[in-house]
């Protein structure tokens, strides 16, 4: 350790400016958070550094903001702890401003623009229907609510969107509930995708010792769910078309890694995701982005998992199951 204490290596992106390991002395840092950090800091002679993105609005206030803020360390990281949206916002910052997958993603110009970024958007519709279905179905009251759990069903057994190039990778349910067309086809030939998940819930709930629930899971139902969610589709069309616009933020911030854009990105991701079939995921926005660039680094090693091009059809000599018994069924 120096007479002036511990040398830091400084990570900031700023829109005026970014640190990316820059070293700095103690007495560089902002004055609101200098005192925290140093404690943090204790005896060791060099610790990494960092702040959450500002914007040119923010840094403005830069102390201010700064000094609002909780710090904790790992391991030689010191870092900011920020709340889920700020948190999601910084890391499209990151995506966008220091990783070449991201800065250097194909732009609709580029031959490999539709392949690579509906890898991505099939990538991220299976994703987000299961991180979904995991969080509705942590709860056992929501289990419990059949009319409430059917849509999620239905919605993480839907048809992935393999897109239309050039530039289409996701449902367009904006004109809901004129669009009959693409919801038929979201749940067509979905039969055997919800027996599956019908099939694990019911053995989650009989081994709560629910039984009579765990029956009205059973896969023989699942044309009953499907019908149920077609006769009534606000909900499911609401999470195809939060889904889609999530996926499009994701898409635009990789075609166009700008400032301007990870702002609106960052906004209509938190926005979707606050209000999920009434549950606040907004604390998935990170790992949306880290399930991305997963996908574009597989783009970069030439690795592409094919698996995203398959999507097994129902069987056409399959029989449809029979009802089940009629004690269930009354």
């Amino acid at each position: 350790m120096n007479a002036s204490g511990p040398c830091f290596q400084l990570f900031w992106l700023r829109e005026s400016g970014c640190d990316a390991g820059t070293p700095i002395e103690a007495a560089e840092l902002p004055a609101s958070i200098r005192k925290r950090v140093l404690q943090l800091a204790g005896t060791s002679s060099s610790v990494q550094l960092r702040l959450p993105y500002l914007d040119r609005r923010e840094e403005r206030h830069a102390e201010e903001l700064l000094g609002a803020l909780p710090f904790e360390r790992t391991g030689d990281l010191i870092r900011s702890v920020l709340e889920f949206p700020a948190a999601t916002r910084d890391m499209a910052a990151t995506c966008a401003l220091t990783d070449p997958l991201w800065s250097n993603g194909p732009s609709e110009r580029d031959a490999t623009y539709f392949g690579t970024w509906q890898r991505v958007s099939l990538a991220l519709q299976r994703w987000l229907r299961d991180r979904v279905a995991e969080a509705h179905f942590s709860d056992a009251a929501r289990i419990e609510d059949r009319p409430l759990s059917y849509p999620i069903i239905v919605y993480q057994a839907a048809r992935p969107y393999f897109g239309k190039p050039r530039t289409e990778f996701t449902y367009d349910l904006r004109d809901f509930p004129w669009c009959d067309d693409t919801l038929a086809a979201s749940w067509n030939l979905t039969g055997r995708h919800i027996q599956r998940i019908l099939a694990g819930l019911e053995d989650r709930v009989r081994a709560t010792g629910q039984e009579a629930l765990a029956r009205r899971y059973s896969p023989v139902w699942h044309q009953d769910v499907l019908v149920a969610v077609q006769r009534k589709p606000k909900a499911y069309a609401n999470l195809l078309a939060r889904e889609a616009a999530i996926i499009n933020a994701v898409i635009d911030l990789g075609t166009q890694p700008k400032h301007a854009t990870i702002d609106r990105s960052a906004k209509i991701i938190n926005r979707q995701l606050r209000k999920m079939h009434g549950l606040d995921l907004r604390f998935l926005g990170c790992s949306l982005f880290e399930e991305a660039t997963r996908v574009l680094s597989q783009r970069a090693g030439g690795g592409f998992d094919d698996s995203a091009d398959i999507w097994p059809l129902e069987d056409p000599g399959m029989l449809a199951s029979g009802r089940p018994d009629l004690r269930i069924g009354g």
